[in-house]
C-alpha cells in the first residue's frame, strides 16, 4: 500500500479493505471507465466527479465485496481482475473454495454472472434500494471504482446518457438471466424425462406409470368412460436369455417394445412394467375393444421374428391379459385382474390374449 493509500471496512466480511485516494486512476484505468458500456458516449465532464473523488477498492482474492442482504449504496465498476456473482441462501460470508485440484466448490452456490474489467456490478440495489439478492466475489486480485449513489445520480442528471446506458446494461444482464433459467428449466425437464424413461427401451418407466395412470383414471371418473389395461408379456424370455445371452435379450425386449408402440394410438399409455413385461392402459376403451388391440399387438409381435446376427430368424410371441376397469377399482386392483389374465393365458399355450371376465 502506498502513502497514497488508506483503509476502508468491507462491509461483507468486516476486514479493513485497501483504498486508493479520491483521484487514483491510472491513464489505462481512464480509458477504460471512459470506454465502458456504462459510460458509453458521456462526456468526461459528466462523470469528472468519478474520476478525482471515488475511492478505488483492492480486492484480495477470494474476497467479498457485495454481502447478499447487506446494503451498499454503491456503483461499483471493475478496473481489473475478475468478479464472480453468486447466489446464496445461507447467511455469511462467502468464499469460493479451492479444492486440493484447484477446481472450485459450487456446493449449494449457483454462480450467475462473471464481472470483468469495464463492466459493473450492484446497479439492482443502487436503482431500486433493495438489499441485494447476490454476493459478488474477486475471482483474483481485482480494483474496482466505488461510486457513492449520491454521485452516480448527480452525473445522471447532468448526462441522461448515463441512465440510458444503465438501462441497457440491466436490460441485457436480464436476457442472460433469462436464458440461464430457460436452460435450467429444460434441464430439470430433460432430468424429470430421464427419471421417467427406461433406459433400455426408451418406453417411460414404471415411476411415469404409477403416476400418469391413476390421474387418467381420475380423469374417467365424472364424467363415467371406460379405461382398459393390458399387461403384455414376452414368452419364453427365460430361453432367449440362457440361449442366445443378455444382450440378444436385450435387443429382443426392445424389438417387442416397438412392436407394441407402433400397434397402439397415440393417446394409449405404454410402458415397461418390468423385466420382460409390459403394460398399456387404454382410455376411453372397453374391454371388449381392448381384446381386439391386444390381439393386434399379439399378432404383429408373432409377425415379427427378430433377426439373428447369423442371419437365422428367433421368433418371438406375447401373452397378453386384458381387464376393464369399474369404475370405482383403484390401479392396483385392475393391475392384478389383468395379471391372472396374462397368467391364464400363459397356461393356455402363450402367443394368446386372455380377457379377465373370460
Amino acid at each position: 500500500m502506498t502513502k497514497h493509500e488508506d483503509s476502508a471496512m468491507d462491509a461483507g466480511n468486516g476486514r479493513a479493505m485497501p483504498v486508493h485516494a479520491p483521484g487514483g486512476l491510472t491513464p489505462a484505468q481512464r480509458v477504460l471507465l471512459l470506454g465502458s458500456r456504462l459510460l458509453a458516449g458521456v462526456s468526461d465532464a459528466a462523470v469528472l466527479p468519478w474520476l478525482t473523488q471515488a475511492p478505488v477498492r483492492v480486492l484480495a482474492r477470494g474476497e467479498t465485496l457485495i454481502t447478499l442482504g447487506t446494503v451498499h449504496n454503491t456503483l461499483y465498476v471493475l478496473l481489473s481482475g475478475e468478479l464472480s456473482v453468486w447466489l446464496h441462501a445461507d447467511s455469511g460470508p462467502l468464499v469460493p473454495i479451492q479444492s486440493a485440484g484447484n477446481e472450485k466448490s459450487t456446493d449449494a452456490r449457483k454462480e450467475v454472472a462473471r464481472i470483468l474489467p469495464g463492466d459493473s456490478v450492484g446497479e439492482q440495489s443502487l436503482i431500486d434500494g433493495q438489499k441485494p439478492n447476490a454476493w459478488a466475489i474477486a475471482e483474483q486480485e481485482s480494483q474496482v471504482l466505488a461510486v457513492p449513489a449520491d454521485m452516480v445520480w448527480q452525473s445522471m442528471q447532468e448526462e441522461p446518457k448515463i441512465a440510458l446506458n444503465l438501462l441497457r446494461v440491466l436490460s441485457a444482464r436480464v436476457r442472460n438471466a433469462n436464458a440461464g433459467l430457460s436452460e435450467a428449466m429444460l434441464h430439470q425437464q430433460r432430468l424429470a424425462q430421464d427419471a421417467e424413461t427406461d433406459v433400455l427401451t426408451g418406453l417411460h418407466n414404471r415411476r411415469w406409470m404409477d403416476r400418469t395412470y391413476p390421474r387418467t383414471l381420475r380423469r374417467h371418473q365424472s364424467p363415467a368412460r371406460p379405461a382398459s389395461l393390458l399387461m403384455i408379456d414376452i414368452d419364453h424370455f427365460k430361453r432367449v436369455n440362457d440361449e442366445h445371452g443378455h444382450t440378444v435379450g436385450d435387443l429382443v425386449l426392445c424389438h417387442a417394445a416397438r412392436c407394441i408402440e407402433i400397434t397402439l394410438r397415440p393417446g394409449d399409455l405404454c410402458a415397461r412394467y418390468g423385466g420382460e413385461e409390459f403394460c398399456v392402459l387404454l382410455p376411453e376403451v372397453d374391454a371388449a375393444m381392448a381384446t381386439r388391440i391386444a390381439q393386434r399387438i399379439c399378432a404383429a409381435v408373432f409377425a415379427a421374428p427378430f433377426g439373428l446376427s447369423s442371419g437365422d430368424a428367433l421368433a418371438v410371441s406375447v401373452s397378453i391379459g386384458v381387464a376393464g376397469w369399474d369404475q370405482q377399482s383403484p390401479l392396483g386392483a385392475l393391475i392384478e385382474a389383468a395379471d391372472a389374465a396374462l397368467y391364464q393365458a400363459k397356461r393356455q399355450g402363450r402367443n394368446r390374449v386372455v380377457n379377465a371376465l373370460d
